[in-house]
């Protein structure tokens, strides 16, 4: 039996447009994913070998980004050229990607904490072995100086971080001047730990605020994401039997 007319032509226009926001959508997780990849990198220097996390976050957003701007122009195409194949193919496809990233974000959530003390230790460890002070130019160094000026914080937890380190061997100072509030300053000695001269706050607790607040629009994206997705399974769905 042919479609309806009215019932068709109002399915086929709400898959277009739900699919033009799905394409929308994934290129802005793409625009996110390049800039944790790109624009975040002086941060993620000073993480070390884990770094190696937060640049597959950056790879992770740009691949299913791209995915999704596929499948938003797949949508559309299906749509217009009355594809019953081709608006199975996408049902079923988008079907995986959906329960691939709900399962996702229940392992996400369930190691955030196991995770998060991964990184803390690496990052400590970085610090105290390869760190070797103000204005080097080694990689680990400029990604540290770079984020205690930016963020003005001082060590993973604190400047106590630096006792031990390979850097407090070398200088025999308790801290560099990038933890001081002024580097420029003769109180900043690397002796006097007063905060008037150094800020007192670690990296740790400021970088992960960071990374919070900018996963609030990556989290609003993926929900949105997650959302039309659904949205436009049901919709195919309806228009592929109504064309059967």
């Amino acid at each position: 039996m042919a479609p309806s007319r009215t019932g068709y032509a109002t399915l086929k226009t709400v898959m277009i447009c739900f699919n033009a926001v799905v394409f929308a959508v994934g290129c802005t997780m793409v625009g996110l994913g390049l800039w944790i990849k790109l624009g975040s990198a002086s941060f993620v220097r000073v993480l070390g070998a884990s770094s190696m996390y937060f640049a597959h976050v950056g790879y992770f957003c740009i691949v299913v980004g791209s995915m999704v701007v596929v499948l938003g122009f797949m949508g559309c195409w299906g749509a217009v050229r009355e594809n019953r194949c081709l608006l199975l193919t996408y049902f079923l496809i988008i079907l995986v990607i959906f329960i691939a990233e709900i399962t996702a974000a229940v392992v996400v959530f369930a190691f955030t904490s196991f995770a998060r003390s991964i990184v803390l230790d690496k990052s400590l460890a970085a610090l105290k072995k390869k760190y070797s002070g103000y204005k080097h130019d080694d990689i680990v160094s400029y990604g540290w100086n770079a984020l205690m000026l930016k963020l003005n914080c001082c060590g993973v937890q604190n400047y106590t971080d630096f006792a031990g380190s390979a850097f407090q061997i070398r200088t025999n100072l308790t801290y560099p001047k990038s933890c001081c509030k002024d580097p420029t300053s003769s109180a900043c000695d690397g002796r006097n730990v007063s905060s008037v001269v150094i800020n007192q706050e670690g990296c740790f607790r400021k970088l992960v605020s960071l990374i919070k607040e900018k996963s609030l629009l990556l989290g609003g994206a993926a929900t949105g994401a997650a959302l039309l997705e659904l949205a436009a399974m049901m919709v195919s769905l309806m228009l592929y039997v109504k064309l059967g």
